[in-house]
């Protein structure tokens, strides 16, 4: 996974030169360039800077996403512990210190069902 950071990185860096490069030239140049061909390096990077915002809001929205599925799953590791596992042993006669009431899983059905509804908007 470093080596893919590493390369993403590089690939950015390495990137963000030529681009620069590229925009100095164009720049040097632009003037000498027909007036056509100008109206369309404008409109070509005011698309690119639309394009760049919606992909950066993209990004934020997957990152949100990534942390919500993390902190899921993080709270399903919970109710395994806290929960599943002691019904489980307490179904199997186990005495418990805390015993597992039908109330706990309700309210697990309900933030489950607040879970699912958050996904759907």
């Amino acid at each position: 996974m470093k080596s893919e950071q590493s390369n993403t990185s590089d690939l950015l860096s390495v990137s963000s030169q030529l681009l620069s490069e590229v925009n100095k030239e164009l720049d040097a140049r632009f003037m000498d360039l027909p007036e056509d061909v100008r109206a369309l390096l404008v409109q070509k990077g005011a698309l690119t800077q639309t394009v760049i915002r919606e992909l950066t809001r993209l990004i934020e929205l997957a990152a949100d996403k990534a942390e919500q599925h993390e902190a899921l799953l993080d709270h399903c590791a919970e109710w395994q512990r806290e929960f599943f596992i002691p019904l489980k042993a307490q179904s199997d006669g186990e005495k418990l210190d805390n015993e597992i009431y039908l109330k706990d899983l309700e309210q697990m059905i309900e933030e489950v069902g607040r879970v699912l509804e958050e996904r759907e908007v």
